[in-house]
C-alpha cells in the first residue's frame, strides 16, 4: 500500500483546473491496481553466507525475512543484520540455514516478509485443493489437523499471494487446528482468470465465502477468520455477510485495514498529498463512471468498509495483532477500531515492525499471544 503514492505528490501541486482529472485517475489507478516490483540491488557475500542488499527501512529491519531471486526463480531466506553500511547504502544479512544460499545472484531481487516459500516448510501434512467460487476454482492449500472440528481461514492482503500466509498457519500450529489458505479473484492463479484490479475486500470477501464453505461442507464446526491487512477487511465482511455466521467463533487480525478513509488519507499525507486530494478521489470512488474508468466492476462503498469509527460494530470475539511501527497502516486505525467495539476487540501493540511483519520481528512473542488469546476464546465459545 504504501507504494501507491509514490510519484503523487508532484501531480497533487499543479494547477487543479487542467491536472484534476488526469490527478484523480492516476491517484485512483495507484490505489486499485497491482504496483510494479519493488526491486533492490543485491549481491552474495565473498563466503556466500550472506547477502549485501541495499539499505532501507524493511532491509535492515529485525527479524527473519526472504528475498526472490527473478532470474534463477528462487527463494532464500535471510535472518540477522551483520553490517549495516550508512556511507554506500548496504546491509549484510546472514543466509539460513548456513551454505543454503545459491551459487549465483541477481543483480535485483524482490524482498519479502515470506520466510516458509513451500508448504512442505512448515513440516506439516497438506494437500492442494480447489475450492468452488462464483466464477470457478480457487486453489488453496488445505492443513489437516488434530482437531478437524476448528478450522481457520488464512486470508491474505492486496497485491500479495497465498504463500505469504504460510507465517500465519506456523503461528496457529500448536493448536492443532485445520488451516485452509486459499487464493482470491486478484490472483493470477484463479481459474478461469479473474479481476485485475482489487475492490479493497468488497467483492473479494466473496471468495473468503466460499472458503468457509468449503470448510464446513468438510466437517468444520466452528472457523475463525485471520486476515491481514486488506485481508482484515475482508475477514469482517465475511462475519458480518456470511451465511454461516454461527459457525464463525472469532476473528484474528494483522494490521487490519478497517477504515479504508483513514488508511487511504494517511498513505497521501506521507506522500505529500493534499487530504482534499485524497478526499476527492475517495468521493469519486463511490460513483459508478469513474469506478468503471478505472478497471472496477462496483464503485467503492466506503461506509461498507469503516469500521474504526462505528460503535458496536463488531459482534465476535476478535484480536488484533498490530505494531507500532506500521509504515501503511497506522496503529492509531486499530486503536479507534478498539475502541469503538471495547466488548468484542482486543488490542495487542507490537513495538517495531512494519505492515504484517509482527510475526518476523518476534515469532514467539506473536504466536504466544495469538495461541493464548485462541484457546481462551474457544474454550469460552465451547462453553
Amino acid at each position: 500500500m504504501l507504494k501507491t503514492w509514490r510519484g503523487l505528490s508532484c501531480l497533487a501541486l499543479l494547477a487543479p483546473t487542467a491536472a484534476l482529472s488526469g490527478f484523480a485517475v492516476v491517484m485512483a489507478r495507484r490505489i486499485v491496481k497491482r504496483g510494479p516490483k519493488d526491486y533492490r540491488r543485491a549481491e552474495l557475500t565473498a563466503d556466500g553466507h550472506g547477502v549485501r542488499i541495499d539499505l532501507d527501512d524493511y532491509t535492515k529491519a529485525p527479524g527473519d525475512y526472504g528475498f526472490f531471486d527473478p532470474v534463477t526463480k528462487r527463494y532464500t531466506r535471510v535472518s540477522e543484520v551483520m553490517l549495516i553500511d550508512e556511507d554506500q547504502k548496504f546491509v549484510e544479512r546472514r543466509i539460513v540455514p548456513p551454505a543454503s544460499g545459491p551459487e549465483r545472484l541477481g543483480p535485483l531481487v524482490d524482498w519479502t516478509p515470506d520466510v516458509f516459500f513451500t508448504p512442505s516448510a512448515l513440516s506439516r501434512r497438506y494437500e492442494e485443493v480447489n475450492v468452488p467460487t462464483s466464477y470457478g476454482t480457487a486453489p488453496a492449500w488445505l492443513f489437516t489437523g488434530k482437531n478437524p472440528d476448528v478450522w481457520v481461514i488464512h486470508i491474505h492482503g492486496s497485491w500479495t499471494d497465498r504463500a505469504i500466509m504460510f507465517r500465519d498457519v506456523h503461528a496457529f500450529s500448536p493448536l492443532g487446528f485445520t488451516s485452509l489458505v486459499p487464493s482470491f479473484r486478484s490472483d493470477p492463479e484463479v481459474s478461469p482468470p479473474q479481476a485485475e484490479t482489487s475492490h479493497l475486500g468488497q467483492t473479494e470477501w466473496r471468495d473468503v465465502e466460499s472458503a468457509v464453505a468449503y470448510a464446513v461442507a468438510h466437517g468444520a464446526k466452528r472457523i475463525i477468520l485471520s486476515g491481514w491487512s486488506m485481508g482484515g477487511t475482508m475477514a469482517l465482511l465475511t462475519a458480518e455477510r456470511s451465511a454461516y455466521r454461527k459457525q464463525i467463533a472469532g476473528m484474528v487480525l494483522v494490521g487490519p485495514v478497517t477504515s479504508w478513509r483513514k488508511a487511504i488519507t494517511a498513505g497521501a499525507a506521507r506522500a505529500g498529498v493534499p487530504a482534499a486530494g485524497a478526499g476527492l478521489v475517495m468521493r469519486l470512488l463511490q460513483t459508478p463512471f469513474f469506478a468503471k474508468l478505472v478497471g472496477l466492476e462496483e464503485a467503492i462503498d466506503f461506509d461498507a468498509l469503516e469500521w474504526a469509527d462505528v460503535e458496536g460494530r463488531v459482534t465476535v470475539p476478535t484480536l488484533v495483532l498490530h505494531s507500532k511501527a506500521d509504515q501503511e497502516v497506522p496503529l492509531e486505525n486499530s486503536t479507534a477500531f478498539q475502541k469503538a467495539n471495547p466488548d468484542t476487540v482486543t488490542l495487542v501493540p507490537f513495538q517495531k515492525a512494519h505492515h504484517t511483519q509482527e510475526w518476523n520481528a518476534s515469532p514467539s512473542a506473536f504466536s504466544s499471544e495469538l495461541t493464548g488469546w485462541v484457546s481462551k476464546m474457544i474454550s469460552t465459545d465451547q462453553g
